[in-house]
């Protein structure tokens, strides 16, 4: 299933919500379907992160979309305003 929550001037934001067999191991089930659609939305141009925020189950997808520069800049950004790295650390970039 499938509804627009909001629609901008480039693009909506989808949400979902998938019902499948849960298996043996629902969290490795849930695991699996969320990392491929996670490649999905990459490889098909979308973004990974919306007004929800990023966290880290979509953060290293985060880290792909926003590429070298982009987490160079917010890098520099946390070093400067947080630079005893309190808050939230590893939550929107992987901690080094």
């Amino acid at each position: 299933m499938c509804h627009i929550s909001h629609v901008y001037e480039n693009g909506a934001s989808l949400y979902f919500t998938v019902v499948s067999a849960r298996g043996e191991d629902p969290v490795a089930h849930w695991t699996r379907a969320k990392h491929a659609a996670n490649e999905v939305i990459l490889a098909a141009g979308g973004t990974i992160s919306h007004h929800h925020g990023v966290g880290t189950d979509h953060r290293d997808w985060y880290v792909r979309e926003a590429g070298p520069l982009g987490v160079g800049a917010l890098r520099a950004v946390k070093r400067r305003l947080d630079p005893a790295g309190l808050l939230s650390p590893g939550v929107l970039l992987p901690t080094d």
